[in-house]
């Protein structure tokens, strides 16, 4: 039994390594920083509003990266589970989703399937999407 133990091991740490999302972002109008971030918490992503770009618990993972108008692609390492995304580019580079005076963003962005909120962000659950192994997300910014 113990010269199988290794094999063992080998076998049920395949369950915890992580596979790619990759995520393809389209329709960015100007160019700036995109902020990705990948939720597992429903409560974390139904009260973000952008206003810090830092890690915190309830994000799994994110990308951030410099934009040119058009699309962009990235790759994201998770391990297999239920997720959000919510992203939005900034224009002026001030780490923040800039809004108006009514809270209606000013700057482009957008959630995993598409999904849009009525007064703020949609619900985790039309949000959601489950990952395994390779999943891969096409998103328009808006």
């Amino acid at each position: 039994m113990i010269r199988y133990l290794p094999l063992i091991l080998l076998i049920f740490s395949f369950a915890s390594w992580p596979g790619e999302l990759k995520v393809r972002v389209e329709n960015i109008k100007k160019e700036g920083v995109l902020y990705m971030a990948v939720y597992d918490d429903k409560d974390v992503f139904e009260s973000d509003r952008g206003e810090n770009s830092e890690q915190r618990p309830g994000i799994v993972g994110g990308l951030i990266k410099t934009v040119e108008a058009g699309n962009t692609e990235g790759v994201i390492e998770l391990k297999e589970g239920t997720y959000a995304i919510g992203f939005y580019i900034d224009k002026n580079q001030n780490e923040k989703i800039d809004t108006n005076f009514l809270g209606i963003p000013k700057e482009q962005f957008g959630f995993s399937n598409d999904v849009m909120g009525k007064f703020g962000p949609p619900s985790f659950e039309a949000a959601s999407f489950v990952h395994k192994n390779e999943t891969v997300l096409t998103m328009r910014a808006r």
